[in-house]
């Protein structure tokens, strides 16, 4: 026989309408009701139908969360405060993992979509720019996390990247560095670009002139930071320092080191963007820049929530720009050359 939520309320002998109140934990239900509701449920093994109960109710309590690289200990940090907050509010998380890459992230958008999620939070590539803005307009809560996308109107929630680099890279140049090379990932995204921008800034203000040859870019993975610490460090213009912008490829960076049998700051300085357990207790411990990843994903996912509860959307509205600021944990990675 199959059982329906009529099936249960004729067994308990309430309405399908007190049935539908306990199955959704409505209040005002009389505790002896909702005890008796429950038990036939349990004795019918009645199972929701959620499809079908979000068709009617037009909401699924679900949010969708597209990111990064997940194996990266960033994303796997914001993906965890993010499922926090959902779960805190009521929430279930569908997490899809990116990978840096334009093509999944729209076979994601569009799976999301589908799916009828209440709302998305983003890790953007850049590349996705119209089908991003197409949910939007469509009334599909979207907030953008750690990047800003060209063309899109949206609220999102970053780090101050641009001055974070600069704090890095001030600080080696007062340490008495000229020759600081940079391992940075993509630039046409906005955590590149600004991260570069800080580093350029920090030589312009020293008077040190800009070399194309100190500056290599990858991918924020850490396969690029041992390739392209190889290359800085073999080079007949190697640096004295060298400044890179997240955690995969600081350990890309650091395993090319070890490999080379360089000691560090003896032979090389160096400063990371990104701060982890493993950190501190290097030898010696590495001077980064930190920034508060649980809380850009909090933030984030209580943003996302609050729209979808308020019943807001972005289309027609000015973006809320949450810029988080960063702090230069200051270790014994580099060393004063005055």
């Amino acid at each position: 026989m199959k059982v329906n939520i009529k099936t249960v309320s004729e067994k308990a002998g309430v309405s399908t309408a007190t049935v539908s109140r306990v199955l959704s934990d409505y209040p005002g239900v009389k505790e002896k009701t909702r005890k008796k509701v429950l038990k036939v449920i349990s004795e019918l093994n009645y199972e929701i139908n959620i499809v079908a109960r979000n068709l009617r109710q037009r909401k699924t309590n679900t949010i969708g969360v597209i990111l990064g690289n997940v194996l990266s200990q960033f994303y796997s940090i914001i993906a965890k405060s993010v499922e926090d907050v959902a779960n805190k509010s009521g929430y279930n998380t569908i997490l899809c993992n990116g990978d840096d890459s334009p093509e999944k992230e729209l076979k994601y958008l569009k799976i999301l979509k589908a799916n009828r999620v209440d709302g998305i939070i983003l890790t953007p590539t850049g590349k996705n720019a119209d089908y991003v803005n197409w949910p939007i307009e469509s009334g599909t809560r979207v907030v953008l996390l750690d990047r800003l996308i060209d063309g899109v109107e949206c609220d999102a929630v970053l780090v101050d990247n641009e001055n974070g680099a600069y704090k890095a890279v001030k600080h080696l140049i007062n340490q008495g560095y000229r020759k600081i090379g940079i391992i940075n990932g993509f630039t046409d995204r906005t955590t590149g670009r600004g991260r570069l921008d800080g580093y350029l800034k920090a030589l312009r203000e020293a008077g040190i002139p800009k070399d194309n040859g100190l500056i290599k870019i990858g991918d924020f993975k850490k396969r690029s930071g041992i390739n392209l610490a190889r290359e800085l460090l073999e080079s007949n213009n190697r640096p004295e320092a060298i400044f890179v912008t997240n955690l995969d490829m600081t350990l890309g960076t650091l395993i090319t080191i070890k490999e080379m049998g360089l000691k560090i700051p003896d032979d090389i300085s160096i400063v990371g963007f990104d701060d982890s357990d493993w950190a501190p207790i290097l030898n010696p411990p590495l001077t980064v820049v930190s920034q508060p990843v649980y809380n850009l994903g909090s933030t984030a996912g209580e943003m996302l929530i609050k729209k979808i509860e308020n019943g807001s959307t972005n289309s027609g509205k000015e973006p809320l720009i949450v810029t988080l600021n960063t702090n230069l944990t200051i270790r014994n990675s580099t060393v004063s050359r005055m």
